[in-house]
């Protein structure tokens, strides 16, 4: 006994745990990040409608109107290096608080060189000037440069005791002393999806970290406003886009030329990060991202600088929280299957359940963004879906193994049509449950056939009853009866159960009329010497339990109980007294549906009272 309830137990558990592990490990698949990435670009777009650029960040474009009004100045682009010196003597004279180059100057122009050399002079000993440079993925070992041969400041030394400097190869503003060098990686971090979700500060290489342009930006001014108090710049950042639009200060590259040339609105430059970038769509330094599909790559790392400088960038919520979201989802689930056994229930609660979750992560992720949080809403969501489609269809599935199951079962005792009529309504299986309930049970055996099997051979005799049989059964089950087993040459059916039936002493009573018709009609297809045989059939009404009886290798839809074997008793009385004969119970609860004759009150066995027995007649 106590290994059967540690089996059940665990029959119980195991397959939860299993689905709970499954769930597990589809939740962390990497597929899910990127869906909740861009499930929360509306949430980006949300936040950055509400969210306001910081007025100390100044663009300068180099866009369209730039490239066709100092075409007759300066040629096409790219331009020689001392329109950028000019531009920078008058960002001097207006006192910016950086300069910023989101351009590379990476190679030397051999026709110009005066113009670099004098582009080279203007930068000379400016700490406040910085420059791009970017780390390439596919480095040889001739374009190599170790990173000790770099500023200092350019790194961070992850471990002490990482040796040798390692190796890359860099794209560095080669037209400008060494020694002047104030650069940060512009490397783009792209999602799978090629979107600027990200921004990296710091990128690694081996053990060592190499630092960003707005990294090193924003350092210089938290050094310069000695704000070195608030916190170290993280690795990575998930950016904070403000508004929709490209809503950071800016100006034409052609107009802050001709302003600061002339000496003119000065003001507009003091005291500002001034990043000087393309943003000329023919210029190709547009990048997607979550605010609009070409982006400039200028205004990206404007936007790390902002971020950065205030603190002031997205957090991702933890993936866990999500999970813990799952498993309470889950749990909940568990609940509500095991509280509503239908499964048409269970489906319509689900969905109901769908619903709330989704509202619920909805409401979340909506709380959240106002705190400039991010959840993962959307792989919830969907996992949640996963898991209760795969417990409806697995509850399904073992729907459709029990009814088919039940069909199989049911069918020997009971009309097909009927049992599949039974198992289609909703709650099919607690009408099939053990119970005790009020049945008539019809017992009919055949008399003097004994004698007349020594007549024919075993084959013959069998064929006989299996032809004799199949009219009484059809009769059963025409009068919506149920077989409940065969007895040598007898047959015991009743009626009131599994389907609940008011009428089912009527319905027995008819059946057994209907039998002793059958009777008839199949005797006189007989030969002559077999037709001498007769059915002796009892009826009787009363409660009865009926179920599922046996072992667990065989087991019948049953009836016991004394109202069973009263039954039993009246089928033996009948012999020499009537074909069919029902107890006064039976009798009353048939009422005026037929006649009935008296045929005198019997002793039984296992009854101190007699019976009293009547032989019900078809009204005429």
């Amino acid at each position: 006994m106590l290994n059967d309830n540690k089996t059940n137990k665990l029959r119980f558990i195991l397959p939860k745990l299993l689905f709970v592990l499954v769930i597990w490990a589809v939740y962390q698949l990497p597929f899910w990040s990127m869906v909740d990435e861009q499930y929360n670009d509306h949430w980006r777009r949300q936040i950055a409608v509400t969210s306001q650029p910081d007025e100390r960040i100044l663009i300068i474009e180099i866009d369209e109107k730039s490239l066709t009004e100092m075409e007759s100045v300066a040629g096409r682009w790219p331009w020689p290096r001392s329109v950028h010196a000019f531009l920078v003597e008058g960002l001097l004279a207006a006192e910016s608080a950086a300069i910023v180059f989101d351009i590379l100057f990476s190679e030397r122009d051999i026709r110009r060189e005066e113009f670099d050399q004098h582009f080279a002079e203007v930068v000379h000993q400016q700490p406040h000037i910085f420059y791009a440079a970017t780390l390439l993925t596919d480095s040889s070992a001739q374009s190599a440069i170790s990173l000790a041969n770099l500023p200092n400041d350019f790194f961070t030394v992850k471990d002490e005791s990482a040796n040798p400097a390692p190796m890359g190869n860099f794209v560095l503003p080669w037209i400008i002393d060494a020694n002047d060098w104030n650069i940060g990686l512009i490397n783009f971090l792209a999602d799978d999806d090629g979107k600027a979700r990200r921004y990296p500060v710091t990128t690694s290489l081996g053990e060592w970290r190499i630092h960003s342009l707005p990294g090193k930006v924003v350092t210089f001014i938290k050094q310069q406003n000695k704000m070195l108090a608030q916190s170290p710049l993280p690795d990575t950042i998930h950016l904070k886009y403000k508004s929709t639009q490209r809503v950071f200060n800016s100006i034409s590259y052609a107009d802050a030329r001709f302003l600061l040339d002339n000496r003119q609105q000065l003001d507009l430059f003091r005291d500002k990060i001034v990043l000087i970038g393309a943003t000329a769509t023919g210029l190709h330094d547009l990048r997607p991202s979550p605010i609009d599909n070409l982006y400039p790559a200028t205004s990206i790392i404007a936007t790390a600088i902002d971020n950065l400088l205030n603190e002031d960038h997205l957090v991702l919520v933890d993936r866990n929280y999500g999970l813990t979201f799952l498993f309470f989802f889950i749990i909940l689930m568990w609940g509500i299957f095991y509280l509503l056994e239908n499964y048409r229930s269970q489906i319509l609660m689900s969905v109901t359940l769908l619903i709330v979750t989704a509202g619920s992560l909805l409401l979340i992720s909506l709380q959240l963004s106002k705190a400039d949080m991010l959840f993962p809403s959307a792989s919830v969501f969907l996992v949640v879906l996963f898991s209760v489609i795969s417990v409806i269809l697995y509850r399904g599935f073992s729907e459709y193994l029990s009814k088919r199951h039940t069909l199989q079962t049911f069918s020997r005792f009971m009309d097909p049509v009927v049992v599949k009529q039974l198992i289609a309504e909703p709650q099919w299986q607690d009408k099939l449950a053990n119970k005790s309930t009020e049945v008539s049970v019809l017992f009919s055996d055949i008399r003097g056939f004994t004698s007349l099997s020594e007549k024919r051979s075993a084959e013959q005799i069998i064929q006989i009853l299996n032809d004799y049989f199949d009219l009484q059964v059809e009769t059963v089950f025409k009068f919506s009866g149920t077989l409940d087993k065969f007895i040598g040459d007898a047959i015991m059916a009743f009626w009131g159960a599994p389907i609940e039936d008011k009428r089912h002493a009527v319905n027995a009573v008819n059946a057994a009329l209907t039998m002793v018709d059958n009777l008839l009609r199949f005797r006189d297809s007989l030969p002559e010497e077999l037709k001498s045989f007769d059915v002796g059939i009892g009826v009787h009404s009363g409660p009865a339990v009926v179920g599922m009886l046996g072992s667990s290798k065989r087991y019948d839809y049953t009836a016991i109980g004394d109202t069973v074997n009263l039954a039993s008793r009246i089928e033996g009385v009948t012999k020499g007294v009537a074909r069919v004969l029902i107890s006064e119970s039976t009798k009353a609860l048939c009422g005026d549906a037929f006649e009935y004759q008296f045929k005198g009150e019997y002793a039984v066995k296992g009854r101190e009272e007699k019976v009293k027995l009547f032989e019900p007649v078809r009204v005429t």
